[in-house]
């Protein structure tokens, strides 16, 4: 029994670090072969508009909301001394370094993970990758080094845009709530911000972005056995994404600890 428990620790973790070796390489050399951009600069384009445009809609009513939320519970939560311009400060930070990139980061991992797995795992299927190879085309560089491209241009942009929205709504939750004033807010905002706040969220949503695409297309490149195996492979690439992002925004939010 012992024995049959070991062997299959050892495989899976074999396993793990042959998917985990694939991935790093498949990542690495996608982001080598942005020196080719101006050759697939129309897919790049096309990408960055699927994961930053059309993501958008989503993320601006997932902001405002998380915003009403945040400023819900700052203001309920606040004790009865504690002077009200204070909590523009708790927002700023609580959005920028955490609540910002971690929500919107695992939004964009259902949504552009999971679209990118299933276009590209519907192309393995129905042997299009084989087809590429044939034409001597690397799909490294033509499907894969597009995608992350875009996503470590995109990604932060969004989280930028999530962050400020969030901000807002921020206000209006606590304007009602504890009757803030728009100078107060500002003033507390003042008090508690600094550049690095802003530089953490940008750095988390850089590689946040390639976690997303780089993952999402791994997975897609793995699809086998038709509809089944694409769903398998959709799966896997929004569960993996996000386990990587929380694990990450961790990692992330300790070394800069320290060098800030």
């Amino acid at each position: 029994m012992l024995k049959n428990i070991l062997t299959n620790i050892g495989r899976s973790t074999i396993s793990f670090l042959n998917a985990v070796g694939k991935l790093t390489v498949m990542t690495i050399t996608s982001i080598i072969s942005v020196k080719k951009i101006h050759i697939y600069i129309d897919q790049v384009i096309e990408n960055f508009i699927y994961i930053g445009r059309d993501s958008l809609p989503l993320l601006v009513g997932s902001a405002a909301f998380m915003g009403l939320v945040v400023g819900l519970q700052i203001g309920t939560g606040a004790g009865p001394f504690t002077p009200s311009w204070v909590e523009g400060g708790i927002v700023i930070k609580l959005v920028l370094l955490e609540m910002g990139p971690i929500i919107f980061g695992l939004l964009l991992a259902g949504r552009v993970s999971a679209g990118i797995s299933s276009e590209i795992g519907e192309m393995n299927v129905t042997e299009q990758i084989d087809a590429l190879r044939t034409a001597a085309i690397n799909p490294v560089e033509y499907i894969v080094m597009p995608r992350v491209l875009a996503g470590m241009l995109a990604v932060p942009m969004l989280i930028i845009w999530g962050d400020i929205i969030s901000i807002l709504f921020s206000y209006v939750s606590l304007y009602i709530v504890v009757g803030l004033t728009w100078p107060g807010f500002v003033k507390g905002m003042r008090s508690a911000f600094i550049p690095t706040d802003m530089y953490t969220s940008v750095i988390k949503g850089f590689i946040f972005g390639i976690v997303i695409t780089s993952l999402g297309c791994y997975f897609g490149l793995q699809a086998e056995h038709g509809a089944k195996g694409v769903g398998r492979a959709t799966t896997s690439s929004v569960i993996w994404a996000s386990i990587v992002i929380i694990t990450f925004d961790y990692v992330i939010s300790a070394a800069l600890v320290f060098v800030w």
